[in-house]
């Protein structure tokens, strides 16, 4: 599995976990026009500054993403799990 981690404007980090097929870029793009489920039924893009990306296996965060040019955390990101 891949993963990516991110910030909110309100300083919340939330990680994303998901396929291996997927790059990380591409789900960076995707995740930061999530609905904001806290305000009203319109759609609000959500702006997340990107904190780090890497692999998850075996619960261990590793390595790094070449298409967003970031390293893991290591351990911080596995307390995000």
């Amino acid at each position: 599995m891949k993963y990516i981690v991110t910030r909110t404007e309100q300083g919340k980090e939330e990680i994303f976990i998901f396929p291996v097929a997927v790059h990380h870029d591409v789900m960076y793009h995707a995740v930061s026009r999530l609905k904001d489920s806290s305000r009203s039924l319109r759609w609000v893009r959500i702006d997340r500054e990107l904190v780090s990306a890497g692999f998850y296996e075996n619960g261990l965060c590793y390595g790094r993403s070449e298409t967003l040019n970031v390293e893991s955390r290591g351990q911080i990101d596995e307390r995000l799990i």
